[in-house]
């Protein structure tokens, strides 16, 4: 019997990581608000914003490769590594491994800032906004979860959470009168309309399967999972106790 422990801690470092890249893009939304710097002063946030997103690295990092582990669908370290590799749901888990790079590239620029200058940084990090949108694309599209209700409100919430802080952010550039209140109103309307999107998609995708042992063979070439074609000859003897 094959067991699945391998393939429960990726699924729980996946969310993990998911949840630290939403901590992640909050806190760098929130840099150089009033609303953030009422309670944190805005060194402290910086620094918890970079702790976080290593932390989210780790996790991803963890996510990943213990499925080397894992026996069921036998990956290799190619297949988790390199993007459109893999033998189950390919375009899917390389969404997962996009995000991982753009990670990198993100935090690899926190310590380079000094070498880049602060535009160049800025510019870079527009990055961290694909970067989730990759991931949450991964976890709904390849999550063996989708489709729970804790999922769903895991998702919800990181989605409806980052498109409500990037409107807020948005919105601090508007004047509050004239034509900025018109814009500040089409902004909140989007938010609400892309948060509603979100939460139909969720609800209504209810195909993917609940864990790993009921995943579809047609979907995983690997050797646990082939379908055994061979002609067997022999004779059959029943025997009547």
């Amino acid at each position: 019997m094959t067991n699945h422990e391998f393939w429960y801690i990726s699924r729980a470092a996946g969310f993990t990581a998911y949840l630290l890249i939403f901590a992640s893009v909050a806190l760098g939304l929130l840099q150089n608000t009033r609303l953030a710097e009422r309670f944190i002063r805005r060194n402290t946030m910086f620094d918890m914003h970079r702790f976080v997103s290593l932390m989210a690295l780790g996790f991803s990092l963890l996510h990943t490769y213990v499925l080397l582990a894992d026996q069921y669908i036998g990956f290799n370290v190619w297949q988790l590594t390199v993007p459109f590799l893999s033998p189950y749901r390919g375009w899917q888990v390389a969404m997962g491994s996009l995000a991982f790079y753009a990670m990198v590239i993100v935090i690899g620029s926190f310590f380079a800032r000094g070498l880049l200058g602060y535009r160049a940084w800025r510019t870079l990090h527009f990055a961290t906004f694909a970067l989730f949108a990759l991931a949450t694309l991964h976890g709904l599209t390849a999550g063996s979860d989708t489709g729970e209700g804790w999922a769903n409100a895991i998702y919800f919430i990181a989605v409806g959470g980052t498109v409500a802080l990037l409107a807020y952010r948005l919105q601090r550039r508007l004047p509050a009168a004239g034509p900025g209140r018109q814009l500040r109103v089409a902004a909140a309307g989007v938010t609400v309309v892309l948060v509603a999107a979100m939460l139909a998609y969720i609800s209504v995708k209810g195909d993917s399967p609940r864990t790993l042992a009921t995943a579809s063979a047609s979907t995983v070439d690997a050797p646990a999972a082939r379908r055994f074609t061979n002609e067997v000859a022999g004779t059959i003897r029943v025997t009547r106790g």
